[in-house]
């Protein structure tokens, strides 16, 4: 199963020569191609790199604050992703949160470093494996035991480049004026602003977006998610007063990302369907 690993930095380098390491002592039929430098790319794109991107299964793609708009980055993550229905796209963050990602890698299954979302990731890499898929008590068992030697290996990285997990590049500003003009097209939609084709559009869209969460929850990511519904653990993740979609904590993603993720696509579904008064059978969100 071919693997093609791309970086641009030297800290992006570092940190995919490590998951490139790693990789196979988890899944023994992965073989990673570690991209060459930045330089390279350019002389020799055409031969060697075009034929390993062709071949590809999966695409990871170390992102660092520093390569955040990394033009060869972009350019190898949309090279794979027009063969999507074949591979898998999986840009992994670094220091970065996924609300610090915009244009095109913010439409792929987003993975910021750390235990669980990595598991999730080796889980749905093991899947698209054309040739062996280890069984979910083998896998977990392998990751449980290669897991504290690839965490040594990228916080030395963090120590030395003093990089801050949850460290935010995008300013406040910025963020601010997207929630304004989101705002902006939520009011010109009450004004028929929007057709019917793009309403359809966006709803399919966030249909999409919260089944994906929801396979993730319920199925890719199961083992983790059972593990924070034990009853030892239950109640970090959900208080005796809250719900699962309503647990009444700050932080609904701390250790369990995809639970976070899946409220968010849950709540922007339900805002849509009774901001534009979307018949469905009768329900009380």
């Amino acid at each position: 199963m071919k693997i093609f690993i791309s970086w641009s930095g030297d800290t992006s380098k570092r940190l995919a020569e490590e998951i490139r390491n790693w990789l196979p002592t988890v899944l023994q039929t992965a073989i990673p191609y570690f991209t060459p430098s930045d330089i390279e790319k350019g002389n020799r794109w055409a031969s060697s790199i075009a034929k390993e991107l062709d071949e590809a299964v999966i695409g990871i793609f170390c992102i660092t604050k520093d390569n955040l708009n990394s033009p060869w980055l972009l350019f190898e993550a949309g090279a794979i992703s027009k063969k999507l229905e074949q591979s898998l796209v999986c840009p992994i963050l670094f220091g970065l949160n996924t609300t610090d990602i915009t244009g095109p890698l913010s439409q792929f299954q987003i993975t910021q470093f750390g235990k669980y979302e990595i598991k999730s990731l080796i889980k749905s890499i093991n899947t698209v494996n054309p040739t062996i898929v280890l069984k979910d008590s083998v896998l977990n068992e392998v990751f449980e035991s290669r897991w504290p030697k690839l965490e040594e290996k990228i916080k030395t990285i963090y120590d030395e480049q003093k990089i801050i997990p949850t460290e935010q590049i995008r300013s406040d500003r910025n963020m601010m004026e997207e929630i304004l003009n989101l705002t902006r097209i939520i009011s010109k939609s009450s004004k028929s602003n929007i057709t019917p084709s793009s309403l359809k559009d966006e709803f399919n869209h966030l249909v999409g977006v919260f089944l994906d969460n929801f396979e993730h929850v319920f199925h890719s990511d199961w083992e983790h998610s059972k593990s924070c519904l034990d009853n030892d653990w239950i109640h970090h993740f959900i208080p005796d007063s809250g719900t699962f979609l309503k647990p009444g904590i700050d932080d609904e993603s701390n250790n369990w990302f995809s639970r976070g993720s899946l409220l968010e696509s849950y709540r922007n579904l339900i805002n849509f369907i009774k901001t534009y008064k979307i018949e469905l059978n009768k329900h009380e969100w």
